[in-house]
């Protein structure tokens, strides 16, 4: 058994978050197949539901620039605890959504937690940080599969509970969830960050200071690029893609549900072998593979017009991630500098979301006007332009 621990990194704090993320992911995995049907059903039309997400990306991006900030000076768990008492008040506020001015309070603070289809950069520095450098993308990557493998055994079971018994029993199952999740970081992980107390920030003038702080780092500049390309492509071909599936082809909750556990399956039993070969390959050749996916995929939707197509394209669409999450946040690991490692992934999250904010409602109003494949086609000409810049990345 601890031959197996230490073959998925499963020590210390791995194993806390391991534990937190397969509880809270319970809730949460069928949260993520209904939330955008359940606002559909309140009346919110597609191009509507896009400014929901625009401020969803927008909250996103200052809450990775700022939990990136805090964690560097303060330490990665009371931004992990603050972080994620924030996706609870989202969830309290899409439970008590009555009228639109709550569905605005859940997309700020579910965005603000930097917990919501994202990595927030507290906790990856954290996982960082608390395995070496040869076993970065095995830890993140057995992080990943537990949360898909659960979110596969959950998101058909969330899609068949809102068409039955409404989508409130999943609001709630997602609170208790993460509730539990919190107190049991609260109580067992272990802080990571060392103070550096010989190095402060050697800029005076707070002008000065505010530009060196958002201004890339040297030697990183493109990948800036990257993740400013995929802000756009993937906020305008994926943010709605659920929502314009209900609109344009009429799938029910159940269906959304089949789509979700078919990716997150794949997603969580392949994320762990391809973890491990980034580690022991290199992760340029993972990155450029998942683009190869990613555009496959894209390509796929935009031809498909029946669900099984949807359904076995949605498992191609799943390797993206598994080839691209664990080697992006390694080589982000190994390049960014230590003291600095937080503020980093948070300020890249934080490129990508902010390119992304008006990426949502663009895609609504390109679905409104030229139909579902228009947004798929920005997405796949963003990937073209990050595949180049990948390839002239140095490992």
């Amino acid at each position: 058994m601890r031959s197996l621990r230490r073959h998925l990194a499963l020590e210390g704090n791995i194993r806390v978050l391991a534990v937190q993320t397969l509880i809270s992911q319970i809730g949460l995995g069928m949260f993520f197949v209904v939330w955008q049907p359940y606002i559909l059903s309140m009346g919110v039309s597609v191009v509507e539901l896009g400014i929901i997400q625009s401020i969803i990306n927008l909250s996103s991006a200052f809450g990775s620039i700022v939990w990136g900030f805090l964690s560097d000076r303060f330490g990665r768990k009371p931004v992990i605890l603050a972080s994620n008492a924030s996706r609870v008040l989202a969830l309290v506020a899409i439970v008590l959504s009555g009228n639109f001015l709550f569905l605005i309070a859940f997309a700020f603070f579910v965005g603000f937690s930097a917990l919501f289809m994202q990595g927030n950069p507290a906790r990856s520095a954290l996982v960082s940080e608390t395995v070496g450098q040869q076993r970065r993308a095995t830890a993140f990557s057995t992080l990943i599969s537990i949360s898909q493998i659960t979110m596969t055994l959950t998101a058909s079971a969330g899609g068949y509970l809102a068409i039955v018994a409404g989508y409130h029993p999943i609001f709630y199952m997602s609170i208790i969830g993460d509730v539990a999740g919190l107190l049991l970081m609260a109580l067992f992980i272990e802080e990571t960050r060392v103070a550096d107390l010989s190095e402060e920030e050697k800029i005076g003038n707070p002008v000065d200071r505010l530009v060196g702080f958002f201004k890339p780092e040297s030697g990183i500049g493109k990948l800036y690029l990257i993740v400013m390309f995929f802000g756009v492509g993937y906020g305008t071909g994926y943010s709605l893609l659920y929502g314009m599936m209900v609109d344009r082809f009429g799938f029910t909750t159940f269906q959304l549900g089949l789509l979700s556990t078919a990716f997150n399956l794949t997603w969580g039993v392949s994320s762990i072998p391809f973890g491990k070969l980034s580690d022991r390959f290199g992760h340029r050749p993972l990155m450029l593979g998942s683009l190869a996916m990613a555009s496959i995929a894209a390509l796929g939707f935009i031809f498909s017009r029946s669900f099984e197509m949807f359904l076995v394209l949605q498992v191609v669409s799943a390797m993206d991630p598994v080839l691209w999450i664990p080697a992006w946040m390694a080589l982000i690991g190994e390049k960014a500098p230590s003291r600095r490692l937080s503020t980093v992934m948070g300020k890249l999250d934080s490129y990508s979301r902010l390119a992304s904010i008006p990426a949502p409602w663009m895609g609504g109003l390109l679905y409104s006007s030229f139909g579902f494949a228009a947004p798929l086609t920005v997405h796949l000409s963003c990937l073209i332009i990050s595949s180049v810049l990948v390839f002239s990345l140095k490992e």
